[in-house]
């Protein structure tokens, strides 16, 4: 059955943002508390249903004919939007997009997954970086009515800490516990987009060379420094200092 789900963003689903959840506090951006806000209600659905839920005054429908029907008579400014399903992080949603917005801007504005930062705007320091189809991408250089059925992973999506009071949660994936276990984040805010790149990188490639990892992670900007532990992390050299 389908299930509706309104997207807002709660305190202890934030301190999840940077994909690192450890003894009970966060590792990653306590900063950016205040950047949250966005819940718009989307569409959710489980597997062999979908239901379309209109984002401007909440009505359900069970054909995508009827919700362009809906769209096009009460809200005709959206009329020559695309209708995308996107998959991610193992839920479908539904939406209408326009030609101009960008897969961050549906991740960040429409699903509130903050995990993600779009800090340039522009390509060039990666953290906006999420998985398309298990490959690292920066998400604000990619339209979203080119997303429809790529499989969409962000850093809410590796791992879902549940009992966090041990040393760190059991259920943190293999990037997420080497970044941990090398110290390879400092005031958190680039980290996801790390996490995302070494996580594409392992998925191809689970054992990569020194020169490997640097070169998957060249197109991020640390303004702290820590490039070589994040480096250390994917390759699983070096150690804590």
């Amino acid at each position: 059955m389908s299930e509706e789900k309104k997207v807002g963003l709660s305190r202890r689903e934030f301190l999840k943002d940077a994909g690192l959840v450890v003894g009970g506090a966060t590792v990653g951006s306590m900063a950016f508390l205040g950047a949250c806000g966005c819940k718009e209600e989307v569409t959710v659905t489980s597997p062999g249903a979908t239901k379309y839920i209109c984002a401007l005054d909440g009505a359900e429908f069970a054909t995508e004919t009827d919700f362009k029907a809906h769209t096009s008579k009460y809200h005709p400014f959206t009329e020559n939007q695309d209708i995308r399903s996107f998959n991610v992080n193992g839920q479908t949603y539904v939406f209408a997009v326009k030609d101009t917005e960008t897969l961050s801007t549906i991740l960040r504005e429409r699903l509130g997954l903050y995990g993600l930062k779009v800090a340039c705007g522009v390509g060039e320091c990666g953290t906006c970086t999420i998985l398309m189809d298990d490959k690292a991408v920066f998400s604000c250089l990619v339209l979203a009515k080119d997303c429809g059925n790529s499989k969409i992973t962000t850093v809410e999506g590796l791992a879902q800490a549940g009992d966090v009071g041990t040393a760190y949660a059991a259920s943190l994936s293999n990037v997420q516990k080497r970044f941990y276990e090398q110290d390879a984040f400092q005031c958190g805010f680039c980290t996801p987009g790390f996490i995302m790149a070494g996580e594409g990188l392992l998925r191809a490639n689970s054992n990569p060379s020194y020169e490997e990892a640097r070169i998957a992670v060249s197109g991020h900007a640390c303004l702290c420094g820590n490039i070589k532990k994040v480096v250390d992390a994917l390759t699983g050299t070096g150690g804590v200092s």
